[in-house]
């Protein structure tokens, strides 16, 4: 029997969602993984972190929090990036997008 593709695709994520909390399966979604993308702002907030990968190998990221607008949109850039995003500045960054965190590929401090 063949199914329709939009059918197809429902009972495909249905037997995944059935699946999820078994511990054997991940399914995982990006979008636009690897591509490149610019994002500016002012700095709110920038936070050094630790996250877990689906291996458990310990990821170090910085979280940074740029106002837009009244729009907050929060960005994991990898490794320590602190010095990099100074607080209440107005910033451009290119960045590179990835699973966990992005590589930081360039920072502009608007003046």
């Amino acid at each position: 029997m063949r199914f329709p593709p939009k059918l197809a695709l429902a009972l495909w994520l249905l037997s995944c969602c059935l699946f999820e909390g078994c511990g054997t399966y991940f399914v995982g979604f990006v979008s636009n993984p690897g591509g490149s993308q610019t994002i500016s702002g002012t700095v709110s907030t920038v936070q050094l972190s630790f996250i877990r990968d689906i291996t458990g190998e310990t990821i170090m990221l910085t979280a940074v929090t740029f106002l837009n607008h009244g729009t907050a949109t929060t960005v994991n850039f990898c490794e320590d990036q602190r010095e990099k995003f100074p607080v209440d500045h107005d910033v451009q960054v290119d960045f590179n997008t990835g699973v966990y965190c992005s590589k930081l590929l360039a920072v502009v401090v608007v003046t």
